[in-house]
């Protein structure tokens, strides 16, 4: 295939109406460049704080930490065992590590379940993001919005 049919063929395949702007077909790779960098900017290790830094080093510490996050946000109780059940593509000592090592760190926290006297495996905890850990990644996502707010609004005037 010869560079244009490719160029085409990734063209064809991008949903530029969805754009808060318009592109031009003949500036999507130019799009794309500026789009790089932005999120090259978004993903900078050097800006975000130690906590992100470590929740995004590997695609399977990204995937535990969502899952909690997201038990966190919907009040719901979650431990390692049905941390290692939604994610089956994934050892439940690959996952336990994963928690070990965020508890060590002090990223994930064990809250008190309010009815814990009423549980007899002492194995079950309620793991939560540290409050250290939901303000860097809310923080993150501020940056994140912030960085592609301006992207957009200085597309819009162009």
């Amino acid at each position: 295939m010869n560079n244009n049919a490719r160029e085409k063929k990734i063209i064809n395949s991008i949903n530029l109406e969805k754009l808060p702007f318009k592109i031009l077909t003949k500036d999507v790779f130019t799009f794309i460049q500026e789009l790089h960098q932005n999120v090259k900017k978004i993903f900078s290790f050097t800006r975000q704080k130690e906590s992100v830094k470590w929740c995004f080093s590997s695609q399977k510490k990204i995937k535990v930490f969502l899952i909690i996050f997201d038990a966190n946000e919907n009040l719901k109780s979650i431990y390692k065992e049905e941390v290692s059940k939604r994610l089956p593509e994934y050892s439940y000592k690959t996952v336990a590590t994963i928690i070990d090592e965020g508890l060590k760190k002090g990223y994930f926290v064990n809250l008190k379940l309010s009815d814990l006297n009423k549980i007899s495996d002492k194995k079950i905890l309620n793991i939560r993001p540290s409050e250290e850990l939901i303000a860097d990644f809310i923080n993150w996502n501020i940056d994140a919005i912030c960085i592609l707010k301006d992207y957009c609004d200085l597309k819009k005037k162009n």
